[in-house]
């Protein structure tokens, strides 16, 4: 059973240390309970206090309440009145709840009470049982802290059970635990029990140290009451090392801490010890006094035992000062006691037998539960199951309908946009055919003029030609490089990286590039941008807009007109071109930047549009995240601006 145990909690120490989120643990709660010595008032009210609980529990129907006040209720009847039939009663009925309401952290309690009662009436294999059974409910549940307790706990069992070199292992096991999840509250207790056990094999050195690593652990937290118990340990250890000295210095440590804590008990033993420390040093006025004290704490404190030995030294002591009859006194008075105390643990015994039959017995109505408790488990893991199984086909009913709605749409989606594709394929075509045939009639009526006849025709025939000639040979090409453009960037050929430059200088290379054109018009351009003005675009595109702009103004803008650029600086660069040219009606510029609208116009020297390039400065504009804009009124002129990043 114990090696069974062993790896139990070996493979439990190999979880991670990351505690999932959970309520607070109760470990102090459940150790206040079983304090035999700590009621603050009468047993009657306490059970009435605990009864009260357990309705107001019932009757708000807060099943986690009421299993914690049927413990309570268990633990009274454990520790005050012995009654552990009673007490074994309570904690079924604090389990048939747990396990109805699937309270585990709960139940790893009501388990750890159980595993008390069994070792009390000595059933010690049963005890550790249940020890394993909660250990396996915690490992569910993930409480660390839990876990560190219920090694003790299984330490202590062993103890009582009489394998010391297992319950050795299980603090160790402990202390490893309690260190790596920095429990310095659990660490010390595991010390300490290490250190008691370590004493009654003999190796008091070892068990010194353990004793001194808990008593510092226990003042840092500030624990006087567990201090008080380790100063009095520590000074047993120094009395059975014949350090006389030491002992009574850790013993008058602890009387100061149980004297601040008026704990009659601790007070009893701890004058007991004193007493018997100056009675082997033959001091024994001083042994009576200690000896007189520690009987006073312990009737107060109705401790039989320490009364005992109260009595017993007090016997000695006045044996040895020739005190006879003071001596014979304390002498009968302790084989009193020590016939009652026989007595009662001959009643005790007894009870603990009878006991031990009855819960026994009880056992069986346990198992039941646990059989039932399973049964509902694997009902429960059935149902969730089933109940996953049908998320699942949900889930996937919703991913597949979500798919075919998606592909639904993105075909409805696709069928519009290869319409539109084909609409703009036609356009353009429209566009394309319109605009060169314009200029290729006039190519091939000018070809055929100078084939045929030009040796009829004059020099200034032939010069006025060559002009023509040459006009539709650049609209031509201005149509075939608008047109080349736009397809690269519908293709994606144009890698549209943005880059800082200073815009201003784009405007002046345009400028001087279309200043001879516009001479020959008589219009002048004017630059009102000063100095260096950076943006965040892609050089060439922007480039291409604005010799774009700058062309249609040239074309718009009568015999001695006026065109100005002007670029603001804000939270984007705004660039602005504007003209004095024959303007727009609002019908044209409703549809001005639509691919196949019929806005393209003759020039004021009846230069042809190509009717691509405002569209071709949209798209460039927008990929490179500006706006484009136009402000017109026919006769007066128009202003073309468009915006893009800052740098």
């Amino acid at each position: 059973m114990s090696k069974y145990l062993l790896l139990w909690l070996v493979a439990i120490l190999s979880i991670s240390t990351v505690v999932s989120a959970q309520e607070e643990t109760s470990v102090p709660w459940f150790e206040n309970l079983f304090l035999a010595t700590k009621l603050n008032s009468p047993l009657e009210q306490q059970l009435a206090s605990a009864k009260k609980k357990l309705k107001e529990a019932k009757d708000k129907d807060q099943g986690k309440e009421e299993a914690k006040a049927t413990i309570e209720l268990g633990s009274l009847y454990f520790t005050q009145l012995n009654d552990y039939e009673k007490a074994m009663d309570w904690f079924i009925r604090s389990l048939v709840v747990e396990d109805s309401l699937q309270l585990n952290q709960e139940r790893v309690f009501t388990y750890l009470a159980m595993a008390r009662v069994f070792e009390v009436v000595g059933y010690h294999s049963k005890s550790i049982d249940f020890l394993v059974q909660a250990v396996n409910l915690n490992e569910k549940e993930n409480n660390p802290e839990l876990l560190t307790f219920i090694l003790n706990e299984t330490g202590r069992a062993n103890a009582a059970y009489g394998d010391i070199d297992e319950a050795l292992e299980n603090f160790e096991l402990a202390l490893d635990y309690a260190r790596k999840l920095q429990q310095p509250d659990r660490e010390a207790d595991a010390l300490f029990l290490r250190g008691n056990l370590l004493s009654k094999k003999g190796n008091y050195k070892d068990a010194l140290a353990q004793h001194k690593e808990a008593l510092q652990i226990r003042r840092v937290l500030g624990d006087r009451d567990k201090e008080g118990k380790s100063l009095t340990e520590i000074g047993e250890l120094y009395r059975q090392m014949k350090n006389e000295d030491r002992a009574l210095a850790n013993h008058i440590a602890a009387l100061a801490i149980r004297k601040s804590l008026v704990d009659e008990r601790g007070l009893a033993e701890t004058y007991n010890n004193i007493g018997s420390l100056y009675f082997r040093t033959k001091d024994f006025k001083r042994s009576i006094s200690n000896l007189g004290l520690a009987l006073e704490a312990g009737r107060k404190a109705q401790d039989q035992d320490q009364l005992k030995t109260s009595y017993d030294y007090l016997s000695q002591s006045y044996k040895a000062l020739k005190d006879y009859k003071r001596s014979l006194e304390y002498r009968e008075q302790f084989a009193s006691m020590q016939e009652f105390s026989q007595t009662e643990r001959n009643e005790r015994h007894l009870l603990e037998r009878q006991s031990l039959y009855l819960i026994d017995k009880k056992e069986l109505q346990i198992t039941n539960l646990e059989k039932d408790r399973q049964q509902r488990e694997l009902v429960i893991e059935a149902q969730q199951k089933e109940k996953r199984n049908l998320m699942y086909v949900i889930f996937l009913g919703t991913v597949i309908l979500a798919l075919i709605l998606f592909l639904y749409f993105l075909m409805r989606r696709t069928s519009r946009k290869l319409k539109e594709l084909n609409a703009t394929k036609d356009k353009l075509f429209s566009i394309i055919g319109h605009d060169l045939k314009g200029p290729l009639n006039s190519l091939t009526s000018f070809s055929s003029l100078l084939l045929n006849h030009a040796d009829k025709l004059t020099k200034e025939e032939i010069k006025m030609l060559s002009a023509d000639l040459d006009k539709s040979l650049k609209n031509l090409m201005a149509l075939l490089e608008n047109l080349l453009e736009w397809s690269r960037s519908q293709t994606g050929s144009i890698d549209f990286k943005a880059e800082r430059f200073d815009i201003n200088a784009v405007v002046v290379e345009n400028l001087e590039l279309l200043k001879s054109i516009a001479d020959n018009k008589k219009i002048q351009l004017r630059n009102e941008a000063q100095g260096e003005i950076f943006v965040l675009a892609h050089r060439y595109s922007i480039n291409t807009v604005v010799r774009n702009l700058l062309s249609n103004a040239i074309k718009f803008t009568k015999e001695g007109g006026l065109i100005t650029i002007n670029i603001a600086l804000g939270k984007v660069v705004t660039l602005a071109v504007q003209d004095t040219g024959v303007g727009m009606t609002p019908a044209t510029l409703q549809s001005l930047f639509e691919l196949g609208s019929k806005t393209s116009t003759l020039g004021t020297a009846k230069e042809k549009g190509t009717g691509l390039g405002l569209i071709l400065c949209k798209d460039f504009v927008e990929k490179n995240r500006g706006t484009i804009h136009v402000e017109s009124t026919e006769g007066i002129g128009s202003k073309f601006y468009f915006t893009i990043p800052a740098n």
